[in-house]
């Protein structure tokens, strides 16, 4: 698989060990081939429908949990119609399964049987559950403060838990220790084929939505893999001919920390040193303070003519139990965007389609978030 940096243009062969370019930026896939409507595989309800448009190494599956082609439904939320892909119907119950189920059938058939990941809990799932399907070993390290749910979820995998104290930072230097020692870093961060799986959500809502490109989507950002899935999978309709625009895209992050945001508002130019707020945001799946690819991210939301949106912490539980009364259960990290869709209704036209991503399932946090 060829692979080109995203900072510094340089390209060449992918690697498992070369987690990421010598310069420090991440790898993206050079495609593979166009997309192409008349070879998607429509026997196949996953990701795998599209394995027409993976590079040669990981056409053939080594082993599925089903992750893909998930549900894109209507609904009316502050008197609007919208339609919600749910992605929080995942077999880890996260979207990050698309990517991850993509990344460890590359790693499987490469023969690796022990890989490293460093994740505040959905990520960690996902890897920990694909490793148990896949007959390898997991070490995933969290932060302490990790929700006792996803630890326990990760647990339940029979993946080797590694709880750090302090900020999710010294998580992601625990494992790069681990790495540098010689473990395969399976990162839902670093890794290109992670970034091409999850392109399969666009992929997907084109084809749910009649074969049309939407006007907006509305998605969390974290690391940003969501977004980007998006932005680049619309990008590669839209290059085939079977699309004539790319999606606005909105990214929605916490006050508490917003980094895209600022870095998307401000114009940054490098990406200054952060630390995590002393008191955290309850959408802790957002609170990311170095996004690996942050550069990326806020050029999708430029290039799509989008925006990127703060939301306080007292309008994530309601926005919660909103979505929660018409059914959708979803995690706090996932209802930021529901918070957001009130306050941004005046630049979105009646008469526009938009795609509200929900990301992760309600049940992977506390119980004590609703009351």
């Amino acid at each position: 698989m060829q692979v080109h940096c995203e900072l510094c243009g340089k390209n060449e062969e992918y690697a498992f060990s070369r987690w990421r370019c010598d310069c420090g930026g991440a790898w993206v896939l050079y495609p593979s081939q166009p997309l192409s409507a008349d070879v998607i595989n429509r026997e196949i309800k996953s990701i795998w429908r599209y394995d027409a448009f993976f590079p040669q190494e990981i056409k053939k599956i080594q082993g599925s949990l089903g992750a893909g082609f998930t549900p894109l439904l209507h609904s009316t939320i502050h008197n609007r119609d919208v339609q919600l892909k749910l992605d929080y119907l995942m077999p880890t119950g996260s979207f990050k399964d698309r990517g991850v189920e993509l990344m460890m059938n590359t790693l499987a058939a490469g023969d690796v049987k022990q890989v490293v990941e460093d994740s505040s809990g959905n990520a960690g799932a996902s890897v920990a559950a694909y490793a148990a399907r896949l007959g390898m070993k997991a070490t995933i390290f969290t932060p302490a403060h990790a929700s006792p749910v996803k630890l326990s979820q990760i647990a339940t995998y029979g993946a080797d838990i590694r709880t750090i104290p302090g900020a999710r930072s010294n998580a992601n230097q625990a494992a790069l220790e681990a790495v540098n020692a010689g473990a395969i870093y399976a990162s839902h961060a670093y890794s290109p084929v992670y970034l091409l799986g999850q392109q399969t959500a666009a992929w997907e809502v084109w084809e749910q939505n009649n074969y049309q490109i939407p006007d907006w989507v509305i998605v969390p950002v974290g690391q940003g893999g969501n977004l980007l899935g998006y932005y680049e999978g619309f990008q590669a309709l839209q290059k085939a001919g079977l699309g004539e625009k790319i999606p606005r895209l909105i990214a929605v992050q916490p006050e508490r920390l917003a980094p895209v945001c600022d870095a998307f508002e401000q114009r940054w130019k490098e990406w200054p040193g952060l630390s995590a707020p002393e008191k955290g945001s309850i959408a802790e799946g957002l609170a990311i303070t170095n996004p690996v690819r942050w550069e990326h991210v806020v050029h999708a939301i430029k290039e799509s003519d989008g925006i990127c949106v703060k939301v306080a912490e007292e309008e994530i539980l309601p926005a919660q139990r909103l979505l929660a009364e018409l059914g959708f259960f979803v995690e706090p990290t996932s209802a930021v965007v529901i918070a957001v869709f009130g306050k941004i209704l005046k630049i979105i036209e009646r008469n526009e389609s938009v795609i509200i991503s929900l990301t992760g399932n309600g049940l992977k946090s506390s119980p004590i978030t609703l009351q």
